[in-house]
């Protein structure tokens, strides 16, 4: 059994803001001692940090503290946006085991730091929890070199954020914080884990193979000249589709080749970069191979609010014969009451379908969560992780 609790604080106070969100979860979970204690705070706490880590090991008798800030923090209790706010999720069981880690220097130096913290616990039900700060990491470069050596364990996780400038973010690793490099954990034993990624996008025409390409080229979709094809596919959009999107155009890249009829949440959306009429092609932000199947998309609100609906409704499917233990949400900063105009909105739609359960995560810089078996750097997406015990 796996038992977990999640807390938290709005006080402007760091001790009893750390204090009371780790006394709830504590009494969420049922237990008198944690395994580990993930937290994530905004920014009104991270000058006190050594204050905030005292507390929380002082009420969860915790030692493996790891998490970061978050322009907005979250539970299963509400999306706090636009203010204070320090959640905590405490861990107890048996049948899991964290490993936490800090790592500094180039994407490739800390790809082989991480390597080494996970070679010795790695086990075929495992998950890494990843928190980089984008001011010193690129995401999709950290995430090509975690897995450099064959590693295909699934990662997820987010890029610390802060305040509004991007100026003040931080990472803690037990009684430390620190900024730039990664912080994280890998999660191991008799759990299996569930991963969905909402994208907030809306497929428009209908897939096509990819028939020519060279690198993040195409030449070719479906035998015909891939400018033509996206030409095509732009008339049957209306003047409404249009101006939900902003008329910007993404190229969804299905990554599963054994799957022939890709729907939401099996694409890899990336941006449509350029277009070169002399030679009919399509220029896009990641590398494509002749056979592949892609999908032209837009971005809009109407797009993501159907999308999160539908993956927490596969989600909940998945899980049906038993229920997970806890979730986390990694959500972008551009999504929110940004993207919707209303506030709670994806977390409210995960209540409705997964009631009581422990929820904790924060708003991101870049979210990460495999496609079709791979782990990639994703931007304007929700990251839905769900844990269940064997």
């Amino acid at each position: 059994m796996i038992h977990v609790g999640v807390g938290h604080s709005h006080s402007l106070s760091t001790v009893e803001a750390a204090e009371r969100a780790t006394l709830m979860a504590m009494g969420n979970a049922g237990i008198a001692k944690a395994d580990l204690a993930i937290v994530f705070a905004t920014i009104n706490y991270q000058t006190e940090y050594e204050e905030l880590y005292q507390a929380v090991h002082a009420a969860s008798g915790c030692d493996e503290l790891i998490g970061c800030s978050g322009m907005t923090v979250l539970t299963s209790a509400g999306e706090f946006e636009e203010e204070p706010a320090l959640a905590v999720m405490v861990l107890r069981s048996e049948q899991l085991s964290a490993v936490s880690f800090s790592a500094q220097g180039t994407a490739s130096e800390i790809g082989e730091q991480i390597q080494e913290h996970v070679q010795s616990g790695l086990k075929d039900d495992s998950l890494l929890l990843i928190f980089p700060d984008v001011r010193a990491v690129n995401p999709a470069e950290l995430v090509e070199y975690i897995g450099s050596d064959g590693t295909t364990l699934p990662i997820v996780g987010a890029a610390v954020s802060g305040d509004a400038t991007g100026a003040q973010m931080y990472h803690w690793k037990g009684d430390q914080a620190t900024a730039g490099g990664v912080t994280g954990a890998l999660l191991t034993g008799d759990f299996r884990a569930e991963i969905g990624v909402a994208q907030g996008c809306q497929p428009i025409g209908e897939p096509r193979e990819v028939t020519k390409a060279d690198g993040r080229v195409i030449f070719e979709l479906a035998d015909e000249p891939a400018l033509e094809n996206f030409k095509g596919t732009l008339q049957v959009l209306t003047q409404d589709d249009i101006r939900r999107s902003g008329g910007t155009v993404f190229v969804g890249i299905a990554m599963d080749p054994e799957n022939k009829n890709p729907t939401r949440g099996d694409f890899l959306i990336r941006n449509l970069v350029g277009i070169n009429e002399e030679h009919a092609a399509l220029a896009i932000s990641e590398e494509v191979t002749e056979g592949q199947l892609v999908q032209f998309h837009l971005r809009n609100p109407l797009a993501a609010a159907e999308e999160i609906q539908a993956i927490i409704a596969q989600l909940a499917e998945k899980t049906r014969s038993q229920s997970p233990a806890f979730g986390l949400y990694f959500n972008c900063l551009g999504r929110g009451k940004g993207l919707y105009g209303a506030a709670n909105h994806d977390i409210g739609i995960i209540q409705e379908k997964f009631p009581g359960l422990p929820v904790i995560g924060f708003f991101g810089n870049s979210e990460f969560a495999p496609i079709g078996g791979r782990n990639f750097a994703h931007a304007y997406t929700g990251v839905f992780v769900l844990c269940t015990a064997n």
